[in-house]
């Protein structure tokens, strides 16, 4: 598929970036890896009359560690990421998920403020214009109903992140600039939780860092999926360790990952997440495996990962 025609800019700084969008509002989009949306754009699910390129803002591509926080650019590759020493040695949920996700070569141009922000997936949904045609337009497209769920007024696609469930068990703080300036909040609140809309940051917000407390855990990431070396998440399970006390995050099933805590000094605890995360999962028929083996899945991943944390192995 062939790229329509837009307008192509690159600043250098952050307030060039806000301006160029507000300037062409509404039709205006960011780039940073480009490995989510250029894709969308050939499928002619985005249509901007002008991309903004934020690889030009060196402000984006660092990462620094202090005493408090691991410091993180939105536009620090994949790659770059996992390979750090701190992530390595004190972040295992995160460091499993950053090799998890995709092939190397997608890893070297996809960056972790992309794979956060990424839309969501459905099989109805990511298909050619003309296959969308043939089929109708979903509720994501501008249709009447979702192409998932016979008659439903809602949407039901998935995000399907894997950075973004092991980010939450660790207590990510995220970082937007906007127009009306910065704030700072909890990763787990830039998720609206409506699959056609899914986060709630305002109009031409840039997500510019991602803020890991700088403490040493334990913790697993798995995931199901087709292909081992490139597919998103069909399930995908997180689950970080700091002094007993523990978080699970679900992604891949539905609008946004699901979280929980649990203390491992409690009797049981292993047993007792396994069976709420599954036990809040609600998956359709939106992907190539069954609904019913996707809920099960979250269940068995999520038992691997007790037994990881346990000293049993997977």
């Amino acid at each position: 598929m062939i790229l329509p025609e837009f307008e192509y800019k690159k600043p250098k700084v952050i307030k060039k970036a806000l301006q160029l969008f507000q300037a062409n509002r509404g039709d205006a989009v960011y780039l940073s890896g480009g490995t989510d949306l250029v894709p969308r754009i050939k499928q002619r699910l985005e249509k901007p009359s002008i991309v903004i390129d934020l690889k030009n803002i060196s402000s984006l591509n660092k990462i620094e560690l202090s005493r408090s926080w691991l410091k993180i650019g939105a536009n620090v590759t994949i790659y770059e990421l996992k390979n750090h020493p701190f992530v390595k040695d004190n972040l295992p949920a995160l460091a499993d998920s950053l090799e998890a996700t995709a092939c190397e070569t997608i890893q070297m141009r996809g960056t972790i403020g992309g794979n956060v922000l990424q839309n969501t997936r459905c099989l109805f949904y990511n298909k050619s214009d003309e296959w969308r045609k043939a089929k109708g337009y979903c509720l994501k497209m501008g249709g009447q109903v979702c192409n998932a769920v016979k008659g439903a007024k809602m949407c039901f696609a998935n995000y399907t992140s894997d950075n973004a469930p092991a980010l939450i068990t660790l207590e990510t703080q995220v970082r937007l600039s906007g127009v009306d300036g910065s704030r700072q909040i909890p990763l787990a609140a830039i998720f609206s939780g409506k699959s056609d809309r899914p986060f709630t940051l305002q109009p031409g917000e840039i997500l510019t860092h991602i803020f890991i407390p700088a403490n040493k855990t334990r913790g697993c990431y798995l995931k199901i999926r087709v292909r081992d070396s490139i597919d998103y998440p069909l399930v995908g399970a997180a689950a970080s360790l700091k002094n007993g006390n523990g978080c699970l995050a679900i992604g891949g099933i539905g609008a946004k990952p699901l979280h929980f805590d649990f203390d491992e000094t409690e009797d049981g605890w292993g047993e007792r997440i396994a069976r709420e995360a599954a036990s809040h999962v609600t998956p359709v028929a939106n992907t190539v495996l069954s609904p019913t083996y996707r809920k099960k899945m979250v269940y068995v991943l999520v038992k691997r990962i007790v037994r990881k944390l346990s000293g049993e192995g997977c």
